[in-house]
Protein backbone atom coordinates (compact mmCIF):
# COMPACT_ATOMS: atom_id res chain seq x y z
CA UNK A 1 0.00 0.00 0.00
CA UNK A 2 1.15 3.53 -0.74
CA UNK A 3 1.98 5.63 2.29
CA UNK A 4 -0.83 7.98 3.30
CA UNK A 5 -0.29 11.66 2.59
CA UNK A 6 1.08 13.91 5.34
CA UNK A 7 -1.39 15.99 7.36
CA UNK A 8 -2.75 19.16 5.79
CA UNK A 9 -0.82 22.28 6.76
CA UNK A 10 -1.88 25.85 7.43
CA UNK A 11 0.92 28.44 7.51
CA UNK A 12 0.60 31.39 9.93
CA UNK A 13 3.15 34.20 9.42
CA UNK A 14 4.88 36.49 11.87
CA UNK A 15 4.64 40.23 12.37
CA UNK A 16 4.90 42.14 9.07
CA UNK A 17 4.77 38.82 7.17
CA UNK A 18 1.22 39.19 5.84
CA UNK A 19 0.51 41.33 2.82
CA UNK A 20 -2.28 43.78 3.70
CA UNK A 21 -4.56 45.80 1.47
CA UNK A 22 -6.66 48.86 2.15
CA UNK A 23 -9.90 50.31 0.79
CA UNK A 24 -10.33 54.07 1.17
CA UNK A 25 -13.82 55.50 0.91
CA UNK A 26 -14.79 59.09 0.20
CA UNK A 27 -14.56 60.12 3.86
CA UNK A 28 -10.83 59.35 4.02
CA UNK A 29 -8.60 62.44 4.21
CA UNK A 30 -5.14 61.82 2.79
CA UNK A 31 -2.25 63.45 4.71
CA UNK A 32 -0.53 64.73 1.53
CA UNK A 33 -1.21 65.29 -2.15
CA UNK A 34 1.08 62.43 -3.18
CA UNK A 35 -0.81 59.87 -1.05
CA UNK A 36 -3.71 57.72 -2.14
CA UNK A 37 -7.06 59.48 -1.84
CA UNK A 38 -10.49 58.21 -0.93
CA UNK A 39 -13.16 57.38 -3.49
CA UNK A 40 -16.91 56.94 -3.70
CA UNK A 41 -16.20 53.63 -5.43
CA UNK A 42 -13.13 52.42 -3.54
CA UNK A 43 -11.06 49.44 -4.66
CA UNK A 44 -8.81 47.23 -2.57
CA UNK A 45 -5.17 48.28 -2.97
CA UNK A 46 -1.99 46.75 -1.59
CA UNK A 47 -0.55 48.77 1.29
CA UNK A 48 1.82 46.30 2.99
CA UNK A 49 4.22 45.78 1.55
CA UNK A 50 5.20 47.90 -1.43
CA UNK A 51 8.77 49.11 -1.79
CA UNK A 52 7.37 52.52 -2.74
CA UNK A 53 5.96 52.78 0.82
CA UNK A 54 9.51 53.35 1.99
CA UNK A 55 9.41 56.73 0.20
CA UNK A 56 5.98 57.76 1.47
CA UNK A 57 5.84 56.56 5.04
CA UNK A 58 3.42 59.31 6.13
CA UNK A 59 0.82 57.90 3.72
CA UNK A 60 1.25 54.37 5.02
CA UNK A 61 1.20 55.55 8.63
CA UNK A 62 -2.26 57.07 8.27
CA UNK A 63 -3.64 54.15 6.28
CA UNK A 64 -2.44 51.67 8.91
CA UNK A 65 -3.02 53.68 12.09
CA UNK A 66 -4.87 51.86 14.88
CA UNK A 67 -6.98 53.83 17.32
CA UNK A 68 -7.64 52.19 20.69
CA UNK A 69 -10.92 53.04 22.40
CA UNK A 70 -11.38 52.18 26.08
CA UNK A 71 -14.95 50.99 26.43
CA UNK A 72 -16.79 47.89 27.49
CA UNK A 73 -18.61 46.61 24.42
CA UNK A 74 -19.76 43.09 23.58
CA UNK A 75 -17.73 41.66 26.46
CA UNK A 76 -14.58 43.52 25.38
CA UNK A 77 -12.72 46.14 27.37
CA UNK A 78 -11.13 47.74 24.30
CA UNK A 79 -12.27 48.44 20.77
CA UNK A 80 -9.84 48.94 17.90
CA UNK A 81 -10.53 51.34 15.06
CA UNK A 82 -8.92 52.19 11.74
CA UNK A 83 -8.47 55.74 10.52
CA UNK A 84 -11.92 57.01 9.41
CA UNK A 85 -12.63 55.94 5.86
CA UNK A 86 -10.13 53.04 5.93
CA UNK A 87 -10.70 49.29 5.78
CA UNK A 88 -7.79 46.85 6.13
CA UNK A 89 -7.65 43.15 5.33
CA UNK A 90 -4.99 40.48 4.65
CA UNK A 91 -4.34 39.36 1.09
CA UNK A 92 -5.48 35.87 0.00
CA UNK A 93 -6.71 34.46 3.31
CA UNK A 94 -6.78 30.69 2.93
CA UNK A 95 -4.23 30.77 0.10
CA UNK A 96 -0.49 31.36 0.21
CA UNK A 97 0.02 34.30 -2.16
CA UNK A 98 -0.28 36.82 0.67
CA UNK A 99 2.56 35.19 2.62
CA UNK A 100 4.81 33.85 -0.12
CA UNK A 101 6.73 37.13 -0.25
CA UNK A 102 6.48 40.66 1.16
CA UNK A 103 6.26 42.69 -2.07
CA UNK A 104 4.60 40.74 -4.90
CA UNK A 105 6.14 43.03 -7.52
CA UNK A 106 9.62 41.81 -6.53
CA UNK A 107 8.76 38.44 -5.02
CA UNK A 108 12.15 36.84 -5.68
CA UNK A 109 13.87 39.67 -3.79
CA UNK A 110 11.40 39.78 -0.89
CA UNK A 111 10.49 36.14 -0.30
CA UNK A 112 9.03 35.19 3.05
CA UNK A 113 7.32 31.78 3.29
CA UNK A 114 8.35 30.98 -0.31
CA UNK A 115 11.18 28.56 0.68
CA UNK A 116 8.82 26.70 3.03
CA UNK A 117 6.08 26.45 0.40
CA UNK A 118 8.55 25.25 -2.24
CA UNK A 119 10.05 22.62 0.09
CA UNK A 120 6.67 21.23 1.11
CA UNK A 121 5.56 20.99 -2.52
CA UNK A 122 8.84 19.47 -3.73
CA UNK A 123 9.80 17.19 -0.84
CA UNK A 124 6.50 16.18 0.72
CA UNK A 125 3.96 16.34 -2.12
CA UNK A 126 1.88 19.20 -0.74
CA UNK A 127 -0.52 20.96 -3.10
CA UNK A 128 -1.57 24.56 -2.51
CA UNK A 129 -5.29 24.90 -1.78
CA UNK A 130 -5.64 21.12 -1.37
CA UNK A 131 -3.27 20.20 1.45
CA UNK A 132 -1.36 23.48 1.93
CA UNK A 133 -3.02 26.71 3.02
CA UNK A 134 -2.20 30.09 4.55
CA UNK A 135 -3.80 32.22 7.25
CA UNK A 136 -2.43 35.76 6.95
CA UNK A 137 -3.71 38.32 9.43
CA UNK A 138 -3.70 41.99 10.38
CA UNK A 139 -0.39 42.02 12.26
CA UNK A 140 -1.08 45.42 13.80
CA UNK A 141 -3.37 43.63 16.23
CA UNK A 142 -2.83 41.49 19.29
CA UNK A 143 -5.04 38.46 19.86
CA UNK A 144 -8.08 40.38 21.09
CA UNK A 145 -8.02 42.70 18.09
CA UNK A 146 -7.74 39.77 15.71
CA UNK A 147 -10.77 38.19 17.32
CA UNK A 148 -12.64 41.49 17.01
CA UNK A 149 -11.79 41.65 13.31
CA UNK A 150 -13.15 38.13 12.74
CA UNK A 151 -9.82 36.38 12.26
CA UNK A 152 -10.54 33.67 14.82
CA UNK A 153 -13.90 32.90 13.24
CA UNK A 154 -12.29 32.82 9.81
CA UNK A 155 -9.47 30.56 10.98
CA UNK A 156 -11.99 28.22 12.63
CA UNK A 157 -13.94 27.95 9.38
CA UNK A 158 -10.74 27.42 7.37
CA UNK A 159 -9.48 24.65 9.65
CA UNK A 160 -12.82 22.85 9.67
CA UNK A 161 -13.08 23.08 5.87
CA UNK A 162 -9.52 21.77 5.41
CA UNK A 163 -10.12 18.87 7.80
CA UNK A 164 -13.34 17.96 6.00
CA UNK A 165 -11.66 18.18 2.60
CA UNK A 166 -8.87 15.86 3.78
CA UNK A 167 -11.02 13.07 5.10
CA UNK A 168 -11.12 14.17 8.71
CA UNK A 169 -7.33 14.35 9.14
CA UNK A 170 -6.50 17.16 11.61
CA UNK A 171 -4.34 20.03 10.39
CA UNK A 172 -0.84 20.91 11.47
CA UNK A 173 -0.28 24.61 12.03
CA UNK A 174 3.19 25.76 10.93
CA UNK A 175 3.80 29.18 12.43
CA UNK A 176 6.61 31.72 12.33
CA UNK A 177 7.56 34.32 14.95
CA UNK A 178 4.50 36.22 16.26
CA UNK A 179 2.38 33.67 14.41
CA UNK A 180 3.09 31.43 17.39
CA UNK A 181 1.37 33.91 19.70
CA UNK A 182 -1.52 34.16 17.26
CA UNK A 183 -1.89 30.37 17.24
CA UNK A 184 -1.70 29.92 21.01
CA UNK A 185 -4.17 32.75 21.61
CA UNK A 186 -6.54 31.18 19.08
CA UNK A 187 -6.29 27.73 20.67
CA UNK A 188 -6.67 29.07 24.22
CA UNK A 189 -10.25 29.94 23.35
CA UNK A 190 -11.15 26.53 21.94
CA UNK A 191 -12.91 23.59 23.56
CA UNK A 192 -10.66 20.58 24.07
CA UNK A 193 -12.87 18.36 21.91
CA UNK A 194 -12.67 20.81 19.00
CA UNK A 195 -8.88 21.04 19.13
CA UNK A 196 -8.39 17.27 19.38
CA UNK A 197 -10.62 16.77 16.34
CA UNK A 198 -9.16 19.53 14.20
CA UNK A 199 -5.54 20.37 15.17
CA UNK A 200 -3.12 17.46 15.29
CA UNK A 201 0.13 19.34 15.63
CA UNK A 202 1.97 22.63 15.88
CA UNK A 203 5.34 23.55 14.44
CA UNK A 204 6.79 26.77 15.87
CA UNK A 205 9.61 28.47 14.00
CA UNK A 206 11.38 31.38 15.77
CA UNK A 207 8.40 32.03 18.03
CA UNK A 208 8.94 34.48 20.95
CA UNK A 209 7.06 32.74 23.74
CA UNK A 210 8.41 35.24 26.26
CA UNK A 211 8.41 38.29 24.00
CA UNK A 212 11.54 40.16 22.91
CA UNK A 213 13.35 43.34 24.01
CA UNK A 214 13.43 44.55 20.41
CA UNK A 215 9.64 45.00 20.66
CA UNK A 216 10.34 47.85 23.10
CA UNK A 217 12.58 49.45 20.50
CA UNK A 218 9.72 49.25 17.99
CA UNK A 219 7.64 51.46 20.27
CA UNK A 220 10.48 53.82 21.18
CA UNK A 221 12.37 54.52 17.97
CA UNK A 222 11.26 51.91 15.48
CA UNK A 223 12.92 48.61 14.65
CA UNK A 224 13.65 46.93 11.36
CA UNK A 225 12.44 43.55 12.77
CA UNK A 226 14.90 41.67 10.53
CA UNK A 227 13.72 43.52 7.43
CA UNK A 228 16.14 45.57 5.27
CA UNK A 229 14.92 49.03 6.33
CA UNK A 230 16.22 51.92 8.38
CA UNK A 231 15.24 51.58 12.02
CA UNK A 232 12.52 54.27 12.14
CA UNK A 233 11.17 53.90 8.61
CA UNK A 234 7.82 52.66 9.92
CA UNK A 235 7.87 54.04 13.46
CA UNK A 236 4.49 55.70 12.93
CA UNK A 237 2.99 52.27 12.26
CA UNK A 238 4.86 50.47 15.03
CA UNK A 239 4.28 53.03 17.78
CA UNK A 240 0.49 52.61 17.88
CA UNK A 241 -0.02 48.94 16.94
CA UNK A 242 -1.42 46.85 19.84
CA UNK A 243 0.81 43.95 18.77
CA UNK A 244 3.78 45.96 20.08
CA UNK A 245 2.96 45.66 23.81
CA UNK A 246 1.81 42.09 23.20
CA UNK A 247 5.42 41.31 22.26
CA UNK A 248 7.08 43.10 25.19
CA UNK A 249 9.39 40.81 27.22
CA UNK A 250 7.82 38.64 29.89
CA UNK A 251 8.36 40.23 33.30
CA UNK A 252 8.80 36.82 34.91
CA UNK A 253 11.23 35.51 32.31
CA UNK A 254 13.40 38.65 32.44
CA UNK A 255 13.04 38.93 36.24
CA UNK A 256 13.18 42.71 36.37
CA UNK A 257 16.29 43.08 34.19
CA UNK A 258 17.03 46.55 32.86
CA UNK A 259 16.04 46.58 29.19
CA UNK A 260 16.12 50.27 28.23
CA UNK A 261 18.61 52.89 29.42
CA UNK A 262 18.70 56.66 28.97
CA UNK A 263 20.95 59.25 30.59
CA UNK A 264 18.29 60.11 33.15
CA UNK A 265 16.39 56.88 33.89
CA UNK A 266 16.19 53.19 33.09
CA UNK A 267 13.23 50.93 32.34
CA UNK A 268 13.10 47.35 33.56
CA UNK A 269 11.07 44.27 32.66
CA UNK A 270 8.08 45.10 34.83
CA UNK A 271 4.51 46.05 33.93
CA UNK A 272 4.96 49.31 35.83
CA UNK A 273 8.02 50.31 33.80
CA UNK A 274 6.34 49.34 30.54
CA UNK A 275 3.51 51.68 31.48
CA UNK A 276 5.96 54.44 32.44
CA UNK A 277 7.84 54.04 29.16
CA UNK A 278 4.74 54.35 26.99
CA UNK A 279 3.51 57.25 29.10
CA UNK A 280 6.83 59.09 28.79
CA UNK A 281 6.73 58.62 25.01
CA UNK A 282 3.02 59.50 24.86
CA UNK A 283 2.24 56.29 22.96
CA UNK A 284 -1.39 56.69 24.01
CA UNK A 285 -2.90 53.88 21.94
CA UNK A 286 -0.33 51.34 23.06
CA UNK A 287 -0.67 52.49 26.66
CA UNK A 288 -4.37 51.63 26.56
CA UNK A 289 -3.66 48.29 24.91
CA UNK A 290 -0.91 47.36 27.37
CA UNK A 291 -3.22 46.57 30.27
CA UNK A 292 -5.39 44.34 28.10
CA UNK A 293 -3.08 42.34 25.85
CA UNK A 294 -0.70 41.02 28.52
CA UNK A 295 -3.39 38.71 29.89
CA UNK A 296 -5.70 37.26 27.25
CA UNK A 297 -7.69 34.04 27.48
CA UNK A 298 -5.74 32.79 30.48
CA UNK A 299 -2.33 33.39 28.88
CA UNK A 300 -0.49 35.40 31.54
CA UNK A 301 2.56 36.84 29.81
CA UNK A 302 3.93 38.44 32.97
CA UNK A 303 3.41 35.55 35.40
CA UNK A 304 6.14 35.46 38.10
CA UNK A 305 8.10 32.47 36.78
CA UNK A 306 7.51 33.10 33.08
CA UNK A 307 4.49 33.10 30.77
CA UNK A 308 1.67 30.85 32.00
CA UNK A 309 -0.54 29.05 29.49
CA UNK A 310 -3.82 27.21 29.93
CA UNK A 311 -4.10 23.70 28.45
CA UNK A 312 -3.88 24.05 24.66
CA UNK A 313 -4.74 20.41 23.94
CA UNK A 314 -2.35 19.78 21.06
CA UNK A 315 -0.75 16.33 21.09
CA UNK A 316 2.41 16.96 19.06
CA UNK A 317 4.57 20.10 19.10
CA UNK A 318 7.85 20.95 17.37
CA UNK A 319 9.93 23.97 18.39
CA UNK A 320 12.50 25.10 15.79
CA UNK A 321 14.66 28.15 16.37
CA UNK A 322 18.06 29.66 15.69
CA UNK A 323 20.91 30.45 18.06
CA UNK A 324 24.42 31.81 18.08
CA UNK A 325 23.50 35.25 16.77
CA UNK A 326 24.06 38.54 18.61
CA UNK A 327 20.61 39.48 19.88
CA UNK A 328 19.65 42.78 21.56
CA UNK A 329 19.29 42.45 25.31
CA UNK A 330 19.54 46.05 26.55
CA UNK A 331 18.96 49.18 24.46
CA UNK A 332 21.00 52.24 25.42
CA UNK A 333 19.71 55.61 24.21
CA UNK A 334 22.04 58.59 24.39
CA UNK A 335 19.27 61.01 25.35
CA UNK A 336 18.45 62.75 28.62
CA UNK A 337 14.97 61.27 28.54
CA UNK A 338 12.16 60.38 26.17
CA UNK A 339 10.00 63.22 24.91
CA UNK A 340 6.27 62.82 24.21
CA UNK A 341 5.79 61.87 20.58
CA UNK A 342 9.56 61.77 20.08
CA UNK A 343 11.66 59.89 17.55
CA UNK A 344 14.90 59.10 19.40
CA UNK A 345 18.07 58.10 17.55
CA UNK A 346 18.80 54.38 17.25
CA UNK A 347 20.14 52.77 20.41
CA UNK A 348 23.38 50.98 21.12
CA UNK A 349 23.05 47.46 22.45
CA UNK A 350 24.22 45.01 25.01
CA UNK A 351 23.81 41.61 23.41
CA UNK A 352 22.90 38.08 24.43
CA UNK A 353 22.44 34.81 22.59
CA UNK A 354 19.46 34.27 20.34
CA UNK A 355 18.47 34.42 16.68
CA UNK A 356 19.35 38.09 16.15
CA UNK A 357 15.83 39.25 17.03
CA UNK A 358 14.53 37.04 19.85
CA UNK A 359 16.44 36.07 23.02
CA UNK A 360 17.35 32.38 23.45
CA UNK A 361 15.34 31.97 26.65
CA UNK A 362 12.19 33.28 24.97
CA UNK A 363 12.62 30.89 22.04
CA UNK A 364 13.39 27.90 24.27
CA UNK A 365 10.31 28.58 26.43
CA UNK A 366 8.26 26.98 23.65
CA UNK A 367 8.56 23.55 25.28
CA UNK A 368 7.25 24.80 28.64
CA UNK A 369 3.99 26.02 27.14
CA UNK A 370 2.95 22.44 26.35
CA UNK A 371 3.58 20.23 29.41
CA UNK A 372 1.09 17.59 28.24
CA UNK A 373 2.28 17.35 24.63
CA UNK A 374 5.01 15.36 22.94
CA UNK A 375 7.48 18.20 22.33
CA UNK A 376 10.50 18.10 20.04
CA UNK A 377 12.92 21.04 20.19
CA UNK A 378 15.61 21.62 17.59
CA UNK A 379 18.17 24.44 17.74
CA UNK A 380 19.81 25.56 14.49
CA UNK A 381 23.16 27.18 15.17
CA UNK A 382 23.92 30.50 13.48
CA UNK A 383 20.44 30.73 12.00
CA UNK A 384 18.80 34.16 12.02
CA UNK A 385 15.16 34.91 12.82
CA UNK A 386 13.94 35.37 9.24
CA UNK A 387 16.66 33.54 7.29
CA UNK A 388 15.83 30.29 9.09
CA UNK A 389 12.81 29.96 6.79
CA UNK A 390 15.26 29.28 3.97
CA UNK A 391 17.59 27.03 5.96
CA UNK A 392 18.00 23.63 4.30
CA UNK A 393 18.55 22.02 7.70
CA UNK A 394 15.36 23.51 9.14
CA UNK A 395 13.33 22.68 6.03
CA UNK A 396 14.55 19.07 6.17
CA UNK A 397 13.47 18.83 9.81
CA UNK A 398 10.10 20.35 8.97
CA UNK A 399 9.46 17.93 6.13
CA UNK A 400 10.48 14.98 8.31
CA UNK A 401 8.25 16.15 11.15
CA UNK A 402 5.26 16.34 8.82
CA UNK A 403 5.97 13.03 7.09
CA UNK A 404 6.32 11.36 10.48
CA UNK A 405 2.89 12.76 11.44
CA UNK A 406 1.07 10.87 8.69
CA UNK A 407 -2.13 9.26 9.90
CA UNK A 408 -2.09 5.48 10.22
CA UNK A 409 -3.59 3.37 7.44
Amino acid sequence: LAAPPPPPVILIPGIAGSQLEVRLNETYEAPAWYCRHGSAAPQWQLCWFELSSYARTACLAKEMHVGVVAEKSGGRNLTYENTPGVEVRPVDFGGVEGIRCLDPSICELSHYFAPVIDALEREAGYVVNETLFGAPYDFRMAGDGLEQEGYHAGLTDLIEAVVSRNGGVPVTLVVHSMGGMVATNFLAGKERSWTLANVGGLVFISSPFGGAPVALQSSISGAAIALPFYHDAFLQVQDNSPSGPWLFPSAGLWAGDTLVETNSRNYSATPEDYEALLRDLNRADQLLALGEVRNLKGIHLDAPSGPAFPPLNVAKVSCFFGAGRQTPKTMKYDVDGFQPGGDPPPPKYDYTDGDGVVDAKSLAYCAQAFPDAAVTSKVFQDQEHMAILGSEAMLSQLVNALLNSRPAH
